[in-house]
């Protein structure tokens, strides 16, 4: 008898199928779809549609895609997409494992197969470390095998654009549908991943805001994330709600496509090669840069915390308000409380 946890392929379907529950389940057409057949199997364990493999037989996929299949029903799609983003990559390297095999030295491996990453590194870890203490929680495993992977240290990203730079950024964009986007991040401080996912039901003209009950603080507030629009912002809502009342209403010039993660990160790294002066360009900095000029122009911190949607004044102390840069603002600053004396 096959093994219920190894697909195989027959020829004369030409598809690769597994025995699951006493039944023979057809997971994926074509002799070269050996990964995907086991990525479809993985899948069928995932959703409860029979026992799961003994510990011994566990792999490394299958435990990612139990945990992303949890991911998927608990948390925002945003905060799913990210985990699956680094949990496919490990698994592309390590899926096959068996996870009584695993090791930290693998996941050591994997980071320094990505010299590129820096701030991903401990974002990474995060995410596969998140993935085997679930199993762990879960009873799938006894012993997570990678509770000592250590987290790399939190990096900040210190990048804030001036308004000089900003005007030049803009300038250095060649299509209008970029240059809006690239716009609402720079008067909302929002994440990129809200300005791409905002739709014409998101929005209320009358109050002026847009209004997220899906979003990534839910879970800790309990509120929706409310977005403040300037009269800029809600004459550009405006248009886009015309030219697209439904999805989302920042799109790509090419196909009308919404922005992806991906995508955006394309187009940054091709402005900082148009602009190789401008280092440290990323989408985030728009959002650094408002929370700091925010802070400088004196908005209250937790009126600036509620703005960009955090759950404590404390996030915005360390990540974003970089007014220590800011010299002639602090020296003024150090002579109105000396002066108070």
């Amino acid at each position: 008898m096959r093994s219920p946890t190894k697909p195989w392929y027959r020829a004369s379907k030409d598809a690769w199928y597994v025995e699951y529950n006493g039944k023979q389940v057809r997971l994926a057409k074509g002799r070269d779809s050996e990964k995907a057949a086991q990525q479809a199997f993985y899948k069928l364990m995932a959703n409860g549609s029979g026992k799961l493999p003994e510990a011994d037989t566990l792999r490394v996929a299958t435990v990612c895609d139990l945990f992303l299949d949890y991911s998927e029903k608990h948390h925002v799609t945003d905060t799913f997409a990210w985990y699956k983003q680094y949990l496919q990559d490990f698994c592309d390297l390590y899926g096959t494992l068996l996870v009584q095999d695993l090791k930290p030295l693998h996941v050591s491996r994997w980071l320094d197969s990505h010299p590129g990453w820096k701030g991903a590194r401990r974002c990474a870890v995060i995410a596969i470390k998140r993935s085997f203490n679930w199993a762990e929680g879960e009873g799938l495993l006894a012993v997570n095998p990678l509770r000592k992977v250590k987290k790399p240290p939190q990096t900040y990203r210190e990048r804030v654009l001036s308004r000089e730079e900003r005007q030049e950024v803009m300038g250095a964009i060649r299509d209008q549908a970029f240059r809006d986007f690239v716009f609402a991040m720079q008067e909302t401080g929002c994440r990129p991943s809200e300005v791409s996912r905002v739709t014409a039901a998101h929005v209320n003209l009358e109050l002026g805001v847009w209004v997220f009950a899906d979003h990534k603080t839910v879970k800790k507030t309990g509120k929706p994330r409310i977005v403040y629009l300037t009269p800029a912002m809600i004459e550009l809502t405006k248009r886009l709600m015309a030219e697209h009342p439904d999805g989302p209403l920042f799109r790509g010039p090419r196909g009308g496509r919404p922005f992806t993660r991906n995508s955006i990160r394309c187009r940054f790294k091709r402005l900082r090669q148009k602009l190789p002066h401008l280092k440290g360009l990323i989408a985030y900095a728009y959002r650094h840069s408002f929370a700091t000029d925010a802070l400088v122009n004196g908005v209250g911190i937790a009126q600036v915390a509620e703005l960009l949607g955090h759950t404590s004044t404390e996030m915005v102390m360390r990540h974003y308000s970089h007014i220590a840069g800011k010299i002639d603002h602090m020296r003024e600053a150090a002579m109105r409380a000396a002066n108070a004396g």
